[in-house]
């Protein structure tokens, strides 16, 4: 284990956890941390420790999966913020674009005819909802052999939703989606 690794390597060169962490520019505690495998260093900190007990990043991380797993799992966190940033911007665009839209047909009628103020109006409800779906799969991960609720809290607000995670789920919303497009098609061949 990394654990036992770092340890040992650090009373070979005859190191008190205080000089190593006084090097490597935390406390004595992280060290302590690190060696009792309380916790992890992070990748930069890794390298720093490489340098400082002349061992590879390999000859430490071979020796203990679960670093390597929970290296992995930050991944895959840090994945899921970025795409969380991506459909919480989709979300706010499309707020903002409705916003707009209902404004200028409130104060300036003339601007948008009806027609196309509900044309435009259903267009961006579709792709609010779109991104909603995503929104709450992010928020409400497929948990494998777990039985899913249909109906969960609103990962956004206070309230209710379906859960697309659950198999009804899903078809219901597809459903919402197939309606809002379905009133879309009239609209756009009139």
């Amino acid at each position: 284990m990394l654990a036992t690794i770092l340890k040992e390597r650090r009373l070979a060169l005859n190191l008190t956890q205080q000089a190593v962490a006084d090097q490597l520019h935390t406390t004595r505690q992280t060290i302590s941390n690190w060696e009792t495998g309380k916790n992890y260093p992070d990748v930069p900190m890794l390298i720093a420790i490489s340098e400082l007990y002349s061992l590879t990043i390999d000859d430490m991380l071979k020796a203990d999966d679960d670093y390597v797993q929970q290296v992995s799992d930050d991944y895959q966190l840090i994945k899921q913020i970025k795409q969380s940033h991506v459909v919480d911007w989709g979300l706010g665009l499309s707020l903002g674009t409705l916003l707009v839209f209902l404004i200028v047909h409130a104060f300036f009628p003339a601007v948008l005819t009806e027609s196309m103020s509900g044309l435009l109006t259903l267009s961006v409800a579709v792709v609010l909802i779109g991104f909603s779906y995503f929104k709450t799969r992010q928020f409400y991960p497929i948990i494998p052999h777990a039985k899913q609720p249909l109906i969960i809290p609103k990962p956004i607000g206070v309230g209710l939703t379906i859960n697309p995670n659950h198999p009804l789920g899903k078809v219901i919303w597809v459903l919402i989606i197939l309606f809002l497009v379905g009133g879309l098609i009239p609209m756009i061949f009139k």
